[in-house]
């Protein structure tokens, strides 16, 4: 061995024994670089405090039930740095590596039985869990968790979990029914339950009215494969025991929409009009059809009222429509609505019913019968025109025409329009009593004021309508308002007295009728500067000058002096 060799063989003896001892003193490899206390104590060297080392530091913090594992079950060798931080170091993978080495896809550091949230896990796959799926074992569709377990070839068509389901189903029975495997026709995936199972019947035939809650029995007895979608098929026991009508008797059509709807086999519906010409109106809506159509009777049947209603016409009594020989058109009288009560249209006739007339009985007016009845008043009402008294009709030989005084509103009061008369009744006389002026009667009754008032006349003192010659036209000076505070027209008949000369100059009707027993006789000479003297000497050239009243006014007729 040459000094070359030598000095090799001792740098490499050295190194072995400096290795040896530095892994007597640090027995976890170099990679370790903590001082001995971080993790052990003073009083013994093999009591580990684990708790003093902060696991943080080396990149793999520890949560979960990590916390609570010894140390040496993952450290198993004193050479920390060669434990792997893969989950699928410590943990054997179960499921044969059909799931992949990312334990932490569906585990947690809580527990290895406690699993993340399927539902975000399961969605990556071409299966996502929704409805009563999202709450089942991942057992329930995969098995037991052995090692034997498999998650891959799972089934995702729904026979390859619910094949049983499908065979024991008996209502309806999918087997006898041959329904399809494709469970999804009628259960979703996002039901709740195998049960309550929902089909689209619109793709075959829509179920309305009745038909929409019906057991599926009602109508696939038989089976669903051939079952039929006209009415007839299901409702021909329906058809052939109806009996009003009687759909055999007729003949009636099998195509039972014509009439009926979904929502009830009762209650058809049939245009009568179109099928018939005769539209079904007010009561005859609601009547059987057999009432009509007796013993299922289609043709020949009468389309008049009294075809069908000649009972009742004969069985009025209030009025008796037979002994009255009353029209056969009911429709005169009586609607569709019902057969009473009636209603008449009185207008239609001769004789219109107002006032009083519109509320009594027929028979009061119709009571020997309604044919040939008297329109005139008197001919019902002579009994009440031979009972006045006041003034008495038949004495005063009043006309029939009760009309001229009464009114169909009542026959009391009566009112007479004295207007229609040749003496309208003014003033005083609107509230005279009729015998008033007609004591003697109302025929020939005389229209003369003096008639009625020539006691008035005569009794006059003031002036003396009788010694003064007054005529007997009592107008002239009083009116109907009353006798008292008669007017005259002096000025424009005789002489101005209330105008001109003489307007003021005189008090009474005596200071020119002295003789108050002719007023024909008046005095002018009597008044103011009249003195014959003087009179005479200022007419001497007046031809046929007469010192007199009469020639006084003969000559001045208006009073005045030229």
């Amino acid at each position: 061995m040459n000094y070359v060799n030598r000095c090799l063989w001792l740098i490499l003896a050295f190194a072995v024994l400096t290795n040896a001892q530095n892994r007597a003193r640090n027995p976890h490899g170099p990679g370790l670089k903590l001082e001995c206390s971080t993790c052990h104590t003073t009083s013994d060297f093999n009591t580990i405090d684990a708790y003093k080392f902060n696991h943080d530091r080396t990149g793999y913090p520890l949560i979960g039930q990590h916390r609570d594992v010894p140390c040496g079950q993952c450290h198993q060798s004193l050479v920390f740095n060669r434990v792997g931080v893969s989950c699928i170091d410590c943990h054997a993978d179960i499921h044969q590596n059909e799931l992949g080495i990312r334990c932490e896809t569906c585990h947690t550091t809580a527990g290895w039985e406690n699993r993340m949230d399927m539902l975000d896990a399961h969605s990556a796959t071409n299966f996502p869990l929704v409805g009563v799926h999202a709450n089942l074992e991942c057992a329930s569709c995969h098995g037991e968790q052995t090692t034997s377990h498999r998650f891959s070839n799972t089934p995702v068509d729904c026979q390859g979990c619910h094949l049983t389901n499908f065979m024991k189903t008996l209502s309806p029975s999918h087997q006898k029914a041959g329904f399809d495997l494709d469970c999804q026709k009628c259960h979703l995936p996002n039901t709740s339950t195998w049960k309550g199972a929902t089909f689209d019947h619109t793709m075959a035939f829509p179920l309305s009215g009745g038909h929409a809650n019906l057991e599926c029995a009602a109508c696939h007895s038989s089976g669903y494969g051939s079952t039929k979608a006209d009415c007839y098929d299901c409702h021909r026991r329906d058809y052939e025991q109806t009996s009003d009508p009687g759909h055999l008797a007729f003949g009636f059509p099998t195509v039972c929409q014509q009439c009926h709807s979904s929502e009830t086999w009762q209650r058809g519906s049939f245009d009568h009009l179109e099928a018939s010409g005769f539209e079904l109106t007010g009561a005859h809506q609601q009547a059987r059809c057999l009432s009509c159509h007796v013993n299922n009777q289609l043709s020949g049947l009468p389309r008049d009222c009294f075809g069908c209603h000649k009972t009742d016409f004969n069985a009025v009594s209030d009025p008796n429509h037979q002994t009255n020989n009353f029209s056969h058109d009911c429709t005169t009288c009586h609607s569709t609505s019902a057969w009473e009560p009636a209603t008449f249209d009185h207008a239609n006739t001769n004789f219109q019913l107002t006032g009083a007339h519109t509320s009594v009985n027929c028979v009061d007016c119709h009571s020997n019968g309604y044919k040939n009845t008297p329109s005139d008043c008197w001919s019902c009402h002579s009994s009440d025109f031979n009972a006045v008294s006041d003034p008495n009709h038949q004495t005063n030989n009043f006309s029939h025409d009760c009309t001229t005084c009464h009114s169909t509103s009542a026959w009391e009061p009566a009112t007479f329009d004295h207007a229609n008369t040749d003496f309208p009744l003014t003033g005083a006389h609107k509230q005279q009593e009729c015998s008033s002026c007609h004591g003697n009667g109302y025929s020939n009754t005389p229209k003369e004021c003096v008639s009625c008032h020539k006691s008035d006349y005569d009794n006059v003192t003031d002036p003396n309508h009788i010694a003064a010659g007054f005529p007997t036209t009592c107008e002239s000076c009083h009116s109907t308002s009353r006798w008292d505070g008669a007017t005259f027209d002096h000025d424009n008949k005789y002489f101005p007295i209330y105008s001109g000369e003489h307007r003021g100059e005189w008090n009474n009707c005596a200071d020119c009728h002295v003789n108050k027993n002719n007023y024909a006789q008046f005095e002018c000479i009597n008044c103011h500067e009249h003195n014959q003297t003087k009179m005479d000497d200022k007419h001497k050239e007046v031809s046929g000058y007469v010192y007199s009243s009469v020639n006084c006014y003969s000559c001045h007729p208006n009073g005045k002096g030229d």
